[in-house]
């Protein structure tokens, strides 16, 4: 039965096509587009959102073989007024253009279907942008550079390999291919800190409502009655009635430690001091250390396999990596690799990589394969690092469930030391 399928495509000479067409699945109605002879930019069925679109396929021939490159499904339905640029806008960027530029539609005319097809308002003014320094003659790696905050420098060094080595295409598919990878690993980590970070919340809540509502009921019995309070209650009471009256000294105090630690941390004596505490913290340092190792081990393949050369990549390479103890160290390892030095002998001496990659990376550079090595050695602890927040997180739940029941027991002995003390009295 033929269904209705709403559609955005491109002319070859770029110019975009929408409307609507019958076909049995969205397969057949990619065809029929083809058939038309336009470029499938989107194909959805029809009476649904937009939300979702999805490029099956685009075949297009020519002197090279048929391209077939096939997008995911991308959910855009998020409120795009006043919206950073964010790894996902970027991630289409890359790959609706490399898919563009693959099937013989000019970057001129590229950039001006992507500003049409583009939902986030903060990023079309900045594509927009790029389009008018293309046409006065930048190339588009001087016009993403003049844009910092929205492409960072890996994404601007490789554009510059792929323009210079004429492979731009295929630059901007490792690149969305890359950055999928890196998102993948943000939106995994959010999602398996939701429910600790929920269940910490919920937990000192309940401390609070203690503290402030409960207790000070119970206070006001005893009070009543002139009984003397067992010393762990009034140590409650004073607690509740000090958070009750003196709320504001505690909010106070936690703001100035907080801008105090934020300025601490913002000197470099005190960033690099707080950067060597974290990665020595138990648990937590291990996964900060697997998420760097497996960001530079991928950069640095990724611009290798572009044709970036080794001491150009590891400059860029430094930028990526966020933990500034590592970034020192990184920074030894450029000026060996300038002297002529081994990166993984290098590595080895700085001390840091564990002496698995290391053995590996100098694996790759024996046998020529140095970009595929570190791509191994990426993924390799991309499984580590989800298996140790997994391991985490499984850990950290019952402390978290363990540290309140501790805390409320607490608090529930001291009622209960209280009115045992009233039967004492004979009250």
């Amino acid at each position: 039965m033929a269904k209705e399928f709403q559609y955005k495509a491109a002319t070859s000479d770029g110019k975009m096509r929408q409307g609507k067409i019958f076909a049995e699945n969205e397969k057949m109605a990619v065809a029929r587009i083809h058939a038309q002879g336009l470029i499938p930019l989107s194909v959805s069925l029809g009476g649904e959102s937009d939300k979702f679109s999805k490029l099956e396929k685009l075949e297009r021939n020519g002197t090279e073989a048929s391209l077939k490159k096939t997008f995911s499904r991308m959910a855009a339905l998020r409120l795009s007024f006043g919206r950073k640029v964010k790894t996902k806008d970027l991630i289409k960027f890359s790959d609706h253009l490399s898919t563009m530029l693959t099937a013989g539609i000019t970057l001129n005319k590229g950039l001006l279907i992507l500003s049409e097809l583009t939902e986030n308002k903060s990023f079309v003014k900045v594509i927009n942008d790029i389009h008018a320094q293309i046409r006065e003659g930048s190339s588009l790696q001087q016009a993403l550079e003049k844009h910092p905050s929205v492409f960072p420098p890996v994404f601007v060094n490789m554009v510059r390999a792929g323009e210079s080595g004429g492979i731009l295409d295929l630059v901007l598919k490792r690149v969305a291919g890359f950055l999928t990878e890196i998102q993948e690993l943000k939106d995994y980590l959010v999602s398996s800190m939701i429910y600790p970070v929920i269940l910490g919340l919920t937990a000192f809540a309940s401390i609070l409502v203690m503290l402030t509502v409960v207790v000070p009921k119970f206070a006001v019995i005893f009070s009543d009655m002139g009984v003397e309070l067992p010393m762990a209650t009034q140590f409650m009471l004073t607690a509740g009635n000090f958070l009750q009256s003196r709320w504001w000294l505690i909010f106070l105090g936690i703001g100035l430690g907080i801008f105090s630690f934020k300025y601490f941390v913002s000197t470099p004596k005190g960033k690099d001091w707080w950067d060597r505490l974290k990665l020595k913290l138990p648990m937590v340092g291990p996964i900060l250390l697997k998420v760097e190792i497996a960001r530079f081990s991928k950069t640095l393949g990724t611009l290798l396999n572009s044709g970036v050369s080794i001491l150009a990549a590891m400059n860029i390479v430094k930028g990526v990596v966020v933990n500034n103890s590592l970034k020192l160290s990184l920074d030894r390892v450029y000026n060996d690799l300038k002297q002529g030095r081994m990166l993984s002998t290098s590595l080895e001496r700085q001390q840091v990589f564990p002496s698995l990659a290391v053995n590996m990376l100098g694996v790759g550079e024996e046998s020529g394969k140095m970009s595929e090595m570190l791509e191994k050695v990426g993924d390799m602890y991309d499984k580590d690092l989800k298996a140790a927040i997994k391991s985490f997180t499984a850990i950290f739940e019952p402390l978290v469930i363990l540290v309140m029941g501790l805390v409320i027991g607490v608090m529930v002995v001291s009622m209960l030391l209280a009115i045992f003390s009233l039967n004492e009295l004979g009250i």
